[in-house]
């Protein structure tokens, strides 16, 4: 399957999971969370723009938009809910999965 994460970012992050067995919702949600974590890291590590620390920001709760990989906006990692999850059959066969993230 490949999952498809597109927010609270301007460059959409898609990866694959295999699995002859199939995914529990815990297992899924496991790897879903890792890929974000994963995300927001590279993110940092390829940013010239850095994320401006919590107690560093001035009027503003959010995370200010960096200019990484994935140019995330809006939200810090711990600001993130998984609250759904849409599962799409594509034309070769393969589940997409599109998440719904809110903050």
């Amino acid at each position: 399957m490949t999952v498809i994460i597109d927010y609270p970012i301007k460059n959409e992050y898609r990866f694959e999971l295999n699995s002859t067995n199939g995914f529990s919702r815990e297992l899924l949600i496991k790897e879903i969370s890792k890929a974000y974590y994963k995300m927001y890291e590279e993110e940092e590590a390829t940013a010239t723009k850095k994320t401006i620390p919590p107690e560093k920001r001035i009027g503003m709760y959010n995370r200010n938009e960096t200019n990484g990989k994935y140019n995330i906006w809006g939200h810090d990692i711990a600001d993130l809910v998984l609250s759904d999850i849409q599962i799409y059959d594509s034309v070769n066969g393969m589940l997409i999965l599109a998440l719904i993230i809110e903050s």
